[in-house]
């Protein structure tokens, strides 16, 4: 059915620039420990997660970064 002449349909969709939030409100997406320590969010922080992640598993960067303040957090031995 078209629009009577002079009626506009809003057919917008509401884009967003920003991939993070559709990916949280979804369900963030799994990468693997190489992908993340090739991604500019962990640059400088490689060596933390090279250590902190198996390299057979997959993680979310929300888990990522929980694991990263987690381990921050712990007290020294």
């Amino acid at each position: 059915m078209l629009p009577r002449k002079g009626k506009v349909m809003n057919m917008a969709v509401k884009k967003t620039g920003n991939l993070a939030v559709s990916e949280q409100k979804k369900g963030e997406r799994k990468l693997s420990k190489q992908q993340l320590l090739a991604a500019k969010r962990f640059q400088g922080r490689k060596d933390i997660v090279n250590a902190l992640l198996k390299p057979d598993k997959q993680y979310t960067v929300h888990t990522v970064e929980q694991m990263m303040d987690e381990y921050m957090k712990g007290k020294v031995k």
